[in-house]
């Protein structure tokens, strides 16, 4: 009866391990799709800019904007893309150490099988929150890019989007 439960418990925490990382790949998908629609978004905006200065007459210094313009953007894009980079690598330091905490706990449970199982337990479950965490911020990177690329437009055209 023991060992079925022993068996049980490796079971839970291999299929809790299973599903953390299989979430820690879904946010990496998902903050990249992320990144790439906030790009995407900062190009269009990019070109929007470009096309409205040219409207505006040729006494405006277009190649002088452009070239602002673009290195704003840029700027934007690469820290957007750094933060979630690094945002990325910190989920999977949290995985990682609670895939080997998991892994440790369950080497050991023979002596102490119901506690070890909770902890266990906690171990995931705070994996879980912390990439909860990290993906609300990588959401709020990308939107304070969004921001920026807003208030470029607006620095640059006064509030005519």
């Amino acid at each position: 009866m023991e060992d079925n439960a022993k068996n049980t418990a490796a079971e839970e925490v291999k299929a809790a391990k299973t599903t953390t990382a299989e979430k820690l790949e879904a946010f990496k998908t998902e903050a990249g799709q992320h990144l790439n629609a906030a790009a995407t978004q900062l190009d269009e905006l990019k070109d929007k800019l470009v096309a409205q200065a040219q409207e505006f007459g040729k006494d405006i210094d277009i190649e002088g904007i452009k070239a602002k313009a673009t290195e704003h953007f840029d700027a934007a894009k690469a820290s957007t893309a750094e933060n979630l980079a690094t945002l990325q690598a910190q989920a999977e330091t949290v995985f990682a150490a609670a895939s080997a905490k998991a892994d440790e706990l369950s080497d050991v449970a023979e002596d102490k099988f119901d506690e070890l199982k909770a902890e266990a337990s906690v171990q995931l479950e705070a994996a879980q929150v912390k990439l909860d965490e990290l993906k609300a911020e990588a959401a709020l990177q990308i939107e304070e890019a969004k921001e920026k690329a807003k208030s470029v437009w607006n620095q640059l055209f006064g509030n005519k989007s």
